[in-house]
């Protein structure tokens, strides 16, 4: 598989509760710094709504917000796997936890992994957007 083929992926939290399908070119991961994405070990790419699709789960969803509450995290309230958010720097677009995705693997797909020093955000969001190409 070519790795610019745009293609539908499919993803759920570690119980089953959520499930969801995105479909995306999985040829960027984000990966963050900041004390809530490494303490959760999440890898985001980001996608517009039209392109995901929640297939079932929406009453197991919990949302945690800290700081700014701009970024709405969302978990699953039974296994508390976090498998997507609307970002901060992106509040109307979705980004997928990659590592919540069934039918990805990291060391198979390759995509390209993009550092965010997301502890001084307001320093690195400009460029990870560039990086983006948002």
């Amino acid at each position: 598989m070519s790795e610019q083929e745009s293609r539908i992926w499919h993803g759920s939290c570690h119980c089953g509760q959520v499930k969801f399908t995105v479909i995306t070119v999985l040829d960027k991961v984000v990966q963050c710094n900041c004390s809530i994405c490494s303490k959760k070990g999440v890898l985001h790419h980001r996608v517009k709504p039209e392109q995901f699709q929640l297939l079932q789960g929406q009453e197991a969803l919990q949302l945690y917000q800290f700081d700014t509450k701009e970024a709405k995290h969302w978990f699953c309230r039974h296994c508390g796997i976090h498998p997507f958010s609307n970002p901060r720097a992106a509040p109307d677009m979705i980004s997928i936890n990659v590592r919540c995705l069934d039918d990805f693997e990291l060391d198979m797909v390759k995509p390209e992994v993009i550092p965010f020093d997301g502890r001084n955000w307001e320093a690195a969001v400009a460029k990870l957007n560039q990086q983006l190409n948002l």
